[in-house]
């Protein structure tokens, strides 16, 4: 398996690369998930990647983050210039960007980013068809389901080993965004999920601590059994960390891997935690113990005092070289100048001859030994001669100093041919934005969550669309009072027994399985752009990522015309999706009754949902609400607007229509009590 590692600048890639990695990923430019490393200009990935490729290490570009639609061109002239440095693979999220990339550099491998919450096969066949060449999984999966996906696929398999995990699935969080306007779909996540929150319970606390704190994850015992499963590559988490960090967890792995060992030693275990730990760590999703044993509810912080070993201090250091195992051959004859050939394990072979013409020597001839000697000092090169053969034809000499320089110039141009790639193809790629005429209607849909919410929104007349979960559209039956009726499918993809004519999806995974009765794309495909709107623009209508402000809506709105537009006008938005419910780990359960929600320090409290199969869904502490400026959201040129009814009553929900329906009516409309909502970003927009 390939041991991968971060590398969030140049020193940490060198500790990376000398501590025994196969392969590193880096963000190069600007549109990288991990937007506050330290990070690669065009002229350092060039450096960086030809010392990676001497050392046949290779090289992953993070351009992982979604694009706004006034970035496109940015970001694929950042794809270009990776392409240009001789990078290995890219590393993506839009999916948009991906389809335009793959078309204009077919020679670059495609890697899917974490961030796509890819929890199934039929996630991974719908990047397969997409052009990726390796998915990497969601980290809440376990062995069982990474080995049934893995046996199945033809893309290459990658899964993270060690490091922070995060509490929400990747690539559906949105807490960061609504509460600070930094979002981790853009790399810049502030983790309020790491700060202190009291739980209650009916509106009484019963416990405070570090509730959405998971510790660190380490599967380091788990090697063989991932080797089994099919996995290609072992991911490290940490392009935030120390070239010390990188070092001495690399370091660790990589004996593991060489050496085939199961259980680790506690030495071992002992510096890991050393490096970096939240309390310990965890192997929960692998095996499946989720609870208070993942959580680190006492200190979310690094309390290891990050300490390192000896070894893993040099290797991080830059004076630590790893050498590169060759064989030197020399051949020695009289009237002909020395020739010289290097090799490596691999067959990587170059030869260079001197410029001095060896004679027959007159006291001293040059014996095999002493040219063994002179050949076998390589010096600070990044080779060791583990072999040295010579052919010296008896009774001749050269100068020692053409030998050196011949020496030398054999190991440059061994560098220079390991270190060489054939340049990727460029394909000039015309974007094929598309042009919007003029919206003629904009009208309400409504997403909801008990059949009494359904009945009541489509009570009022107003309501064109209606996305229910299965069971509730199982209850409801067909069309109600006019409203087409729409299985909203599970936000984390499983298949369902659907009884509506069509369906909502939320991944591209859902979108394969559904096939024809995929009709409508729900906000977590994660839409940025026209050029991911059009990757979905088979679908009838998509519902525009919340992240994006009016402007940006307006932007795509301009370039996309193949699909209707739709945004979120209200609600209590998702913020977070979790697998380990935090309710559980604090030792209470929704099931037996009760609600629960979360309390921060400025005394916002967000309602906490039992969702599908157990998986815990946090809402924000404010609903979005828009009914009085809604000229501004018609005038962004979208179709519909979408109100999101969660812990709304039946009353509450009629009359919400009413008051949009009546502001699309053009009829003057007051706003909610101060304080009391928000505008999401559809005003502010995100970083």
């Amino acid at each position: 398996m390939e041991l991968l590692a971060p590398a969030g600048g140049p020193e940490a890639l060198r500790a990376a690369v000398q501590s025994g990695a196969d392969a590193v990923y880096l963000g190069a430019g600007s549109f990288s998930a991990r937007a506050g490393a330290e990070n690669f200009s065009f002229e350092e990935l060039s450096d960086a990647v030809r010392y990676c490729h001497i050392y046949g290490v290779k090289v992953h570009c993070a351009l992982n983050t979604l694009i706004k639609e006034s970035e496109i061109e940015a970001a694929v002239e950042t794809a270009e210039g990776i392409c240009r440095a001789g990078a290995d693979a890219i590393i993506i999220q839009d999916l948009g960007l991906a389809s335009h990339i793959k078309r204009m550099l077919p020679d670059i491998e495609l890697h899917a980013s974490t961030q796509m919450t890819v929890t199934s096969i039929e996630g991974v066949k719908a990047l397969e068809d997409a052009g990726f060449d390796r998915v990497v999984l969601a980290r809440e999966l376990s062995l069982s389901e990474i080995e049934r996906i893995a046996k199945a696929a033809k893309a290459e398999i990658e899964v993270f080993v060690h490091g922070a995990i995060c509490m929400c699935y990747s690539g559906q969080c949105l807490m960061s965004s609504m509460l600070g306007g930094r979002s981790g779909n853009r790399g810049r996540c502030a983790q309020p999920c790491r700060l202190s929150y009291t739980l209650l319970e009916d509106g009484r606390e019963c416990g405070s601590a570090h509730i959405l704190s998971p510790k660190d994850m380490a599967l380091i015992g788990h090697l063989k059994e991932l080797e089994s499963a099919g996995v290609t590559s072992l991911k490290i988490e940490g392009r935030l960390k120390s070239p010390e960090y990188v070092s001495a967890v690399t370091g660790i792995y990589r004996k593991y891997l060489d050496e085939a060992r199961g259980k680790v030693s506690e030495k071992d275990m002992r510096e890991l935690r050393s490096a970096f730990s939240r309390s310990g760590f965890t192997d929960g999703y692998l095996t499946g113990r989720l609870g208070a044993d993942m959580m680190s509810h006492d200190n979310p912080a690094n309390n290891s005092g990050s300490r390192f070993s000896a070894e893993a201090k040099e290797r991080a250091s830059g004076k630590f070289v790893r050498k590169i195992p060759i064989t030197v051959f020399a051949s020695l004859r009289a009237g002909e100048p020395i020739s010289v050939t290097a090799y490596d394990r691999d067959g990587t072979c170059v030869s260079c001859t001197g410029t001095v013409a060896a004679e027959r020597a007159v006291k001293k001839p040059l014996d095999e030994e002493r040219l063994k000697e002179q050949l076998s000092k390589l010096g600070s090169t990044p080779f060791e001669a583990e072999e040295t053969c010579v052919e010296a034809e008896a009774g001749v000499t050269v100068p020692v100093k053409d030998i050196n320089e011949t020496r030398r110039h054999v190991c440059a141009a061994l560098e220079n041919e390991l270190a060489r790639r054939e340049p990727g193809r460029i394909i000039k790629t015309p974007f094929g934005f598309g042009t919007r005429g003029d919206v003629k209607e904009v009208y309400l849909t409504a997403e909801v969550m008990t059949a009494g919410q359904a009945e009541a929104a489509a009570a009022t007349g107003a309501v064109r669309r209606i996305y229910a979960p299965a069971d509730v559209c199982e209850k409801l039956g067909g069309a109600i009072n006019g409203a087409e009726l729409v299985t909203r499918t599970t936000d984390i993809y499983r298949p369902e027994r659907i009884c509506t004519r069509h369906v909502s999806v939320s991944s591209a995974a859902a979108l394969r399985h559904y096939g024809d009765m995929a009709a409508y794309g729900d906000f977590r495909l994660n839409v940025y752009n026209s050029l991911t709107a059009s990757f979905f623009g088979g679908l009838k209508s998509i519902t525009l990522s919340p992240e994006l402000n009016l402007r940006e809506i307006r932007d795509i709105a301009d370039h996309f015309s193949a699909a209707e537009l739709e945004v979120i006008g209200y609600g209590y938005l998702p913020l977070m999706i979790m697998k380990n419910c935090p309710v559980k780990a604090m030792g209470r359960c929704a099931k037996h009754g009760g609600e629960f929600s979360l309390r921060d320090r400025e005394k916002l409290e967000f309602r906490l949902l039992c969702g599908d199969g157990c998986k815990a869904v946090l809402l924000n502490s404010k609903p979005i609400y828009t009914a009085d400026i809604m000229e501004s959201i018609v005038d962004s040129k979208i179709n519909s607007v979408r109100l999101n009814f969660t812990v709304e009553n039946s009353g509450e929900c009629g009359k919400i229509v009413s008051a949009y329906r009546a502001a699309l009516d053009g009829r003057q409309t007051e706003p909610m009590k101060e304080n009391t909502f928000t505008r999401g970003h559809l005003k502010r927009g995100v970083l």
